[in-house]
């Protein structure tokens, strides 16, 4: 079907205001022209599909970022929904995973709220972010218990803040240097081995017992051996219990070792012997 014609605007009164009416009145006086006032037709492209004239830029779909990345919102409820709780939380697990040898301290505590221990009172759960504002130049935040989730298997388990402390830097560097020494005192201390048997023993559980000595000694130990009666066993007195103490200390001596203290207790009875093995 043709559209209607446009109706001639090239008046008389137009041509009036072209001579006599400056060109910045004319837009008042003079009707609109035909394509502005007539609206615009729909041009075919195809078969039921129009020209649009405005394109709409569509809204991103939500929680999602540019390129199609995954925004920081959507990506904490993902954490969330794995984790069960907020992957700000520190646990044992993350500890073990970030490859320090110790629980995170000041700015490292990324928990949004601890439990907090000062002078020997325990507050919270509280601001980590606020608690931090209101540390002393001397002063540091110290996690001492990382956070403990819930049981997502038992609907009546509940979880618990991360603790951390507020120490003195110089009391607790002081207090740690301590730990560090005692601990390598105690690696060096040569460690104390213990061996049983009875006075009945047949020579070849007395060879396996004395060479089991003789490498325990060999290698720095110390070493406790009981020689006691055998319940309900042959009973040796005399000479066969001379026997067993002299090839004990003769293995002893063989060793490079030493007694450290008198033996106690006799022979044929309970006796207990203190030895030492030879030092580098």
């Amino acid at each position: 079907m043709r559209a209607p014609a446009a109706p001639c605007i090239n008046t008389s009164r137009q041509a009036l205001c072209r001579v006599f009416v400056p060109p910045m009145e004319r837009t008042r006086l003079l009707p609109l022209p035909v394509s502005v006032l007539l609206p615009c037709p729909r041009q075919r492209i195809g078969r039921g599909v129009s020209c649009q004239l405005r394109s709409y830029v569509r809204k991103p779909p939500p929680g999602r970022g540019p390129r199609g990345q995954t925004s920081a919102a959507a990506t904490e409820q993902v954490a969330r929904d794995e984790r069960g709780f907020d992957k700000r939380y520190t646990t044992q697990t993350d500890i073990d995973r970030s490859g320090r040898d110790r629980p995170p301290r000041d700015h490292e505590i990324t928990d949004p709220e601890i439990m907090v221990i000062d002078n020997g009172v325990t507050e919270g759960p509280l601001s980590t972010a606020y608690v931090l504002t209101k540390l002393e130049a001397h002063e540091s935040l110290r996690m001492i218990q990382p956070y403990v989730p819930a049981d997502r298997k038992n609907p009546d388990s509940k979880f618990s803040y991360a603790v951390c402390k507020i120490v003195n830097k110089a009391d607790e560097y002081e207090r740690q240097k301590q730990l560090k020494e005692k601990k390598k005192a105690a690696a060096g201390k040569p460690k104390t081995k213990e061996l049983e048997l009875t006075w009945a023993i047949g020579d070849h559980d007395l060879g396996t017992k004395m060479r089991q000595m003789g490498g325990f000694l060999a290698k720095g130990f110390k070493v406790e051996v009981l020689v006691a009666k055998k319940k309900g066993g042959k009973q040796v007195e005399g000479r066969e219990a001379e026997a067993v103490v002299r090839r004990l200390r003769e293995e002893v001596e063989r060793n490079g070792g030493r007694e450290a203290k008198p033996a106690t207790g006799t022979p044929g009875g309970t006796m207990k012997f203190y030895l030492e093995g030879k030092q580098n």
